[in-house]
């Protein structure tokens, strides 16, 4: 892992999308002996975690609890310092983390309990605090985003009558993780009524999803 340190906005160019930073420590080595070429930007907008962020994070915590055994407060601590280590911030704690690592935090919850297929309460689509993050997550992990169920995949964008699916290419077409039930009202509905009625949308198949489902990626 490399550096991981603050920085302090200097100049933002809207029309080239140039950002110029001074950052907190010298960096010199990690630029010129580790010939680094990117770095990852996260921007803190000064604001604290939400009541409402923290009631999900607990609730998530607390369906992870009831699957595993564990004690609630061991796995919140033991989740932080996974979640910590995983993305390069220090130890947080709930009652005053920013809001945009609250964020993240959550959405490395949802992750958890994809992998390990944790069963919850109520969907976690009504868990996220990012919902591009979650569409993508459900596709990625197979999990329906409506009920979280084994999904299959549904093309938001119809593949036209007379193309064969396993010939035409599929990146950048849009798609949504549905289980058999509402892939069939997905269809039934229509997709934007469908759409509206979760409020939800597809997303974009990337060469990653489309290995995946094994979708040709490649015109």
């Amino acid at each position: 892992m490399g550096l991981i340190t603050t920085a302090k906005i200097i100049e933002y160019d809207y029309a080239s999308n140039c950002l110029v930073v001074r950052p907190s420590v010298l960096i010199d080595r990690e630029i010129f002996d580790k010939e680094a070429a990117v770095c990852e930007l996260r921007l803190d907008d000064g604001r604290s975690i939400s009541a409402e962020q923290r009631r999900k994070i607990f609730a998530i915590i607390n369906e992870i609890s009831l699957w595993s055994g564990h004690d609630p407060e061991y796995l919140r601590q033991h989740l932080t310092w996974e979640f910590c280590g995983r993305v390069g911030v220090d130890y947080f704690s709930l009652s005053s983390v920013d809001m945009t690592t609250a964020k993240e935090f959550i959405n490395f919850l949802i992750e958890f309990c994809f992998i390990h297929s944790v069963p919850t309460k109520d969907t976690l689509l009504n868990r996220t605090e990012d919902i591009d993050r979650y569409l993508y997550t459900c596709l990625y992990y197979r999990k329906c985003l409506i009920c979280n169920g084994k999904a299959e995949l549904h093309h938001v964008d119809r593949v036209g009558m007379g193309f064969d699916r396993e010939q035409i290419c599929h990146m950048g077409l849009r798609a949504e993780a549905l289980c058999r039930i509402h892939h069939m009202e997905a269809h039934t509905l229509g997709q934007s009524e469908f759409d509206d009625k979760y409020h939800i949308y597809g997303i974009q198949l990337d060469k990653k999803l489309c290995e995946i489902y094994n979708l040709k990626k490649e015109v």
